[in-house]
Parts: structure tokens; sequence; C-alpha cells
């Protein structure tokens, strides 16, 4: 969600955008189309997701492991010249772990943006860790992040939580922390995100040519990043616990993402089974699946890839953690939740035997997350206003 913010923003105002590499393909050609829109686009290099000498620096520390590895002195040193150079009125920091690149420099408004309540997500990872080691190392970081999360909203004037869930959560936490819990009370608010559905739209249905195998299965497709380990577990949930419930409906499940770990790869059995690895486009897969999963039981935040499969007209089968933070009682889903593995397989069985109002689902998407609504509360928070009127 990171890339359409800072597309939208650069049209609108001057924008100096500091990330870090990690020596990906595609990184080389995104710099570049940043480069022309932003006044300045700042890079440092980034440690690789499990980088042994930062685990163990980090070990010893107070913070946890993900601030000290998207924490870099000479990405922090090129903030605070470009700082010194061109006075920022406003800093947004996405997400904790780049906190403390904000923390040291002056701005008329600072934002956090908060796309994932961390501490939650550790946690209920702890609870689906078979390992104990790895269970007790779990429960450390979370520690650890419970503390940093609740510490570094100090350093800004808005905590802007990616939904009202997350932003619940983060204020029954604060609850725990009586020195920063009315300050992060004060501060707190819920920006849900936008969807490009100029991107995520069947109007150019010729080009997006059928990626299936041309046979009688139905075709089921969980998307994601699968080296991360809310989609690892869930992937595993999916064709351990769920598919054999479901072997005489002639299914076929397509894990459709990047960097897939070797356990997600050791999954792959087709036709039953297929795991993608990176593809160029995911909509073609979105446009003629029967069905999208959400099969996860760790995570938190919003999980943009249901909003991404209701764009394109694709019915969802999620569980309570894939889809919180879409909907509440007064705004019901239209896609259907199960937690079970045998209510997770019923609903995929009743789905595939409905038939789909593609267009209602892409009319929830539009009402409700358009990016022009997603743009104008944040940029009303850039103003401040109301923070300064009651302080």
């Amino acid at each position: 969600m990171t890339c359409p913010l800072v597309e939208e923003l650069s049209r609108l105002h001057e924008v100096h955008l500091f990330t870090l590499t990690h020596g990906e393909a595609e990184e080389k050609a995104g710099i570049g189309h940043f480069s022309n829109l932003c006044a300045g686009v700042y890079t440092a290099p980034g440690t690789s997701r499990i980088d042994i000498p930062v685990l163990g620096r980090s070990f010893f520390s107070r913070y946890p492991y993900k601030v000290h590895r998207f924490t870099s002195r000479e990405l922090a040193q090129k903030a605070a010249r470009a700082a010194e150079k061109h006075p920022p009125d406003v800093i947004h920091c996405q997400n904790f772990y780049m906190a403390l690149y904000a923390r040291d420099l002056a701005a008329r408004c600072k934002v956090l943006y908060q796309e994932n309540f961390e501490t939650l997500l550790l946690e209920r990872w702890c609870a689906n860790a078979a390992n104990p080691i790895l269970r007790r190392m779990i429960q450390i970081e979370a520690r650890r992040t419970r503390n940093f999360e609740m510490e570094c909203p100090v350093w800004f004037d808005w905590l802007a939580t990616i939904s009202g869930a997350d932003e619940m959560h983060y204020r029954q936490a604060a609850e725990m922390f009586p020195g920063t819990r009315d300050l992060i009370h004060s501060r707190i608010v819920t920006v849900r995100p936008g969807i490009d559905l100029s991107y995520y739209t069947t109007r150019q249905e010729q080009s997006l040519s059928n990626p299936f195998p041309p046979r009688a299965m139905k075709n089921l497709v969980f998307t994601g990043m699968f080296g991360y380990e809310a989609n690892v577990d869930g992937a595993v949930w999916m064709v351990k616990e769920i598919m054999p419930l479901l072997e005489r409906e002639n299914l076929s499940l397509w894990l459709v993402g990047q960097k897939p770990a070797d356990t997600v790869r050791a999954l792959h059995n087709p036709p039953w089974i297929h795991v993608t690895g990176a593809v160029e486009d995911i909509r073609p897969y979105l446009h003629h699946a029967d069905l999208s999963v959400v099969p996860l039981r760790i995570g938190g935040g919003i999980r943009l890839k249901i909003l991404e499969a209701l764009a394109m007209g694709c019915q969802v089968v999620s569980t309570p953690v894939g889809c919180e933070g879409l909907w509440s009682q007064e705004d019901p889903p239209v896609w259907s939740i199960a937690e079970t593995p045998a209510d997770f397989a019923e609903s995929i069985r009743t789905c595939l035997h409905q038939e789909v109002d593609r267009a209602g689902l892409r009319r929830w998407v539009s009402e409700r997350f358009s990016p022009t609504r997603f743009i104008d509360e944040l940029t009303n928070l850039y103003s401040c206003s109301t923070l300064k009127s009651t302080t």
C-alpha cells in the first residue's frame, strides 16, 4: 500500500522518500519510477529477512529485532542531512520499525501509520507455534515489541491504525502503560487504506488471459508473500487440514506469491496443489479463480488480498483473523467467514455452488476503500489541526 500512497502524495506535495534496498531485481525500476515523482529518493542497503549478526545484536537490546533490522545508520544520516537542507512540514513513518528515523527530527507534524499491531501478530504466532524453543523466542520478541509499540507513539503527533480493530487492540494494550496511556488515547485514530480500483478491475478483461490449465477442476487461489510467517502457517494449515476434507470436490489450490519458504515449496503437488512463486500479474488469477481463500490463523491489520479479490469480482472465504478489521456488526461482510477446518471446507463447498454477484463485490470495496478518501484523511492528519487545538 506504500507505493500508491507515495505516488498520490507526490502529485500533491513535495515528497522526499527514504527507503532501504535489499538487492532485489525490481528495486532499480522502482527507484527510477519514484525518482521521477519525488523531490528526492534516498536509499541505503538493508539486511536480509533473517540476519544473524542483527539478530545477535537485538538479543541483548530492549528494542525488537524488526527495529534493528530496519534501522540503518546510513539512512538515518541521510534523513538528518535532508531535513536540515529541506526542513519538512510533515514526517510520515510507515510502520513502527521505521519510527527511530523520525524520533530526533523536527517537523510541524509527525505521523506514524501502522499497517499492523505487531504485538498481536506475534502473540497469535506464539499461540500456534508447536516448537517450544521457537515459542519462547516469540514470547520474548512479543514483549519487546509491545514495549516499543507503546513507546514510539510519544515521538509523533498522530498514531494512525489501519483498522478499528487494531485501534481497539492498541488502546487495550495501552492500559498496561500508565505513563503513556493517556497520550496514546489522545493521539490514536483509524485511517482505513485505499485500493487502486483502476488497477484491480476487469475492464481490460481481454488482457487477463486465463493462467489455469484447461481442465474441469475448480481453482482456489491463496495469494501473498509466502516467506511471511502468517502466510506460511496458513498455507500449511490449508493443505494439511482443509484440502483433505474436499478431496471429492475435484479442486486445485494455487498458492500464488513470491519468495515461498521451503515449507511452502514442499506443498507443491500438481494437479491438486500448485506453488507458483512470483508472478508478473496477480489479476488474472483473481479474475479466473472460482474462489479466493484466506486461511490465516496469525496476523493483524487488514488483508488487502481480500479487497483485491473482491474488487476483481472474486468471492472469498476467510478465517476471522484473515478478515479482521474489514467488517462490523453494523457493516456485515460480503464474503464467508469460517474458523475450523470443517467449517472452512463447508464454506468453500457452498460458495462454489452459488451464483456470484461480481458487481456487488466490487461495489462493496469501492464504497469503503476509496483511495481518494484515504489520501484526504491522511492529509487532514498532516495539518495536525485537531491535535494542536486540544493540547
